[in-house]
């Protein structure tokens, strides 16, 4: 369609159905191929838990609150996410030189080695989801999803 010169994209609901399919898509193949992995099952590691490392990995040390805020996550909901990644010695928290009433997280040396584990997990769903685009294609769809969830943040 053209308006005033110009081409526009044809927005229907049947566009929304379709990326909500292919995040579905994603999380379900990502899901399943994390339950394989004995490592995670040994641990107790959930889908949620590579979403805590990744965001305290690219920005730590970082808040709690922080990482809520970038996962869209509610903070009593995070709990059981900060009870494992602690416990398996995967994140230190620490206070905040700042404001000693909060906590800052940083990803320990062990935590780094499993969020390479759980990356190379997630580039494994990727390639299987995305398998019917070519190179090109694939580049393009992952940096036009990137710039339009970097314009929400």
């Amino acid at each position: 369609m053209e308006s005033g010169g110009a081409a526009t994209l044809d927005v229907t609901h049947d566009n929304l159905t379709a990326l909500i399919r292919l995040v579905g898509l994603y999380r379900r193949t990502f899901t399943d191929l994390l339950a394989r992995q004995p490592w995670v099952v040994e641990s107790g590691a959930k889908p949620g838990t590579y979403g805590v490392l990744n965001v305290v990995g690219q920005r730590g040390p970082v808040s709690q609150r922080e990482v809520c805020d970038v996962l869209g996550v509610h903070p009593s909901d995070m709990v059981d996410h900060m009870d494992l990644i602690e416990r398996q010695g995967w994140v230190e928290r620490r206070r905040d030189p700042v404001d000693r009433r909060r906590y800052q997280l940083t990803l320990t040396a062990e935590g780094r080695r499993v969020l390479g584990r759980f990356d190379a997990v997630a580039a494994e769903a990727e390639a299987v989801v995305l398998q019917p685009l070519r190179g090109a294609e694939r580049r393009t769809l992952l940096e036009l999803v990137a710039k339009a969830v970097a314009a929400q943040t």
